[in-house]
């Protein structure tokens, strides 16, 4: 054994392969590959405790390991885990299921198409899957229809998320080995690089929709349809939830709606552009903020409908919006579908909403052809918002929070 390498290093490259197998993982994959995939991830995750054993064999640290291994590994996903690996390599290869769900998106709830369900016996390409809603579509009259495709993918048979468990038992090995590291208080370089690559691993870093759902809209005048380019900001970790008495330390005067429009008004000024930010206060005062870009307008109807269904079990109190739009005269857009709306914009605007638990709603917006100019802004700032005015693509939040509040009552 290389005496340069640090008592963790074995385990840190076991960690690193298996993640490296699971970063290949893709939705639109094939089975027989991503299968493997599974059964390579499985095997090296299960040998990352087994060359940790014998790195530590004649060390003082063996209790200590035993002792975190059973705080964050012994549970029943890390019993599953144990058994998937002993099951793909003893017996069969991971045994796969993939459900896609689409769902038609409108200023109402979702329309949910029946969930398709495919195994390796009978997988069929998403393509075709999506054009063959070509002639619905044509026939439903509408100039565009805004749809999306989830996939969703399980053990045969059982109804766990297999993403949950994989997550779970990724961020618990995480957890795990940054303790071990903390006890063993080793210095090598090796292990060092291993951790900024499993820093880099995508799988478990990027949101859930990033990986899993597919955003289109189909031009029924044109008969194509349209796949969307989208981004999401990462802050690091999966989620952050920060204290709004940070947001009132750095901007101490107004509500929460006029915090939200000064910080974004900065943003918006130095760049004189922005992604597109929700800001999601919880009953505990601790807020979220969500910052993503798209290239057409269903995965931001998407993305308030996820949101919706959130609120109850999150305990979700107001949700803020942020975003860039176009200004038309209605009588020039008549007939016309999204794309071709963008040729007869008047003017573009930076638009604020925000509704609350109590269906308080607020609205302002700005020309963004004088953001610069503080006597415009200032003048904005001190108008009363428009408090009825929400965006259609907002209904979802309006409509839940409406749903609550009544059955409060």
């Amino acid at each position: 054994m290389n005496t340069s390498r640090g008592l963790l290093y074995p385990a840190l490259h076991k960690f690193y392969s298996s993640l490296s197998s699971l970063e290949q993982f893709e939705k639109g994959t094939n089975f027989f590959d991503n299968i493997s995939y599974l059964d390579n991830f499985f095997s090296e995750y299960r040998n990352i405790t087994f060359v940790l054993q014998k790195s530590l064999a004649n060390t003082s640290f063996l209790s200590i390991y035993e002792k975190l291994r059973d705080k964050y590994l012994v549970n029943d996903v890390g019993k599953w885990f144990i058994e998937k690996r002993n099951e793909v390599l003893k017996q069969q290869p991971f045994n796969l299921e993939k459900r896609i769900l689409i769902s038609i998106y409108s200023g109402q709830n979702p329309l949910s198409l029946p969930e398709l369900v495919y195994t390796i016996d009978n997988d069929v390409e998403i393509s075709s899957i999506v054009d063959s809603l070509r002639t619905t579509f044509i026939d439903s009259g509408q100039l565009e229809v805004m749809f999306s495709a989830e996939f969703s993918f399980f053990e045969y048979g059982h109804s766990e998320d297999l993403y949950d468990n994989l997550i779970f038992g990724i961020s618990q090995m995480k957890l795990f080995l940054a303790d071990m590291k903390k006890e063993i208080k080793g210095d090598c370089k090796l292990s060092d690089e291993l951790e900024r690559k499993i820093d880099k691993i995508n799988f478990y870093r990027v949101p859930k929709d990033m990986l899993f759902v597919d955003d289109y809209v189909f031009y029924s005048k044109k008969e194509y349809f349209e796949k969307a380019s989208r981004v999401a900001l990462l802050s690091g970790q999966r989620q952050i939830k920060v204290p709004i008495e940070n947001l009132n330390k750095t901007y101490p005067n107004g509500d929460l709606f006029s915090k939200f429009e000064l910080m974004h008004l900065v943003i918006f000024q130095m760049q004189k552009t922005l992604l597109p930010t929700c800001l999601i206060l919880y009953s505990d005062d601790t807020f979220e903020l969500i910052t993503f870009g798209f290239s057409i307008k269903t995965t931001v109807y998407r993305k308030f409908n996820e949101i919706s269904k959130r609120i109850e079990a999150d305990k979700i109190v107001s949700v803020l919006f942020v975003t860039e739009m176009y200004i038309y005269d209605i009588g020039n857009i008549n007939n016309l579908d999204s794309r071709e709306r963008v040729e007869h914009a008047n003017s573009e605007i930076l638009a604020f909403y925000m509704i609350d638990k109590d269906l308080a709603i607020k609205s302002r917006s700005y020309d963004t052809r004088q953001i610069d100019d503080f006597e415009y802004i200032a003048s904005i700032i001190r108008t009363k918002s428009n408090e009825q005015e929400l965006p259609r693509f907002m209904n979802p939040i309006l409509h839940e929070f409406t749903r609550l509040k009544t059955n409060f009552k």
